[in-house]
């Protein structure tokens, strides 16, 4: 059977969305695929991480979470940072991978992206 995999898409599409070119130092158009990612979620808020090729051959991370709103307004954050070139992927404060762990099953994120 051939499923729909949609783990990472909700939160890419919000990271996208959020994404600006003079806050975080690249913009959509600049991104050839998707490395890597991981997403946790649960009634509270969401959070996502994605490695990142860039078309001129850099590669960056984009770290996401963003906080449901049911009485409240929803916030959304992203960061960005670049990786060294033999850096797999980011480092965290802690030795434990981030929540969700990560993933390296990124064609269906990486279908936004091609011409």
């Amino acid at each position: 059977m051939n499923r729909l995999r949609i783990r990472g898409l909700y939160e890419l599409g919000h990271t996208l969305y959020v994404l600006d070119a003079d806050l975080h130092g690249f913009s959509r158009s600049d991104i050839e695929r998707v490395e890597w990612f991981w997403t946790f979620g649960d009634l509270h808020s969401s959070a996502a991480g994605f490695v990142l090729r860039l078309r001129n051959g850099r590669r960056a991370y984009l770290d996401f979470l963003h906080w449901h709103g049911f009485e409240q307004d929803e916030d959304f954050r992203v960061e960005a940072e670049f990786l060294a070139k033999d850096q797999a992927y980011p480092s965290f404060s802690s030795a434990q991978e981030p929540l969700g762990g990560w993933s390296s099953d990124t064609a269906h994120l990486s279908k936004l992206f091609t011409a």
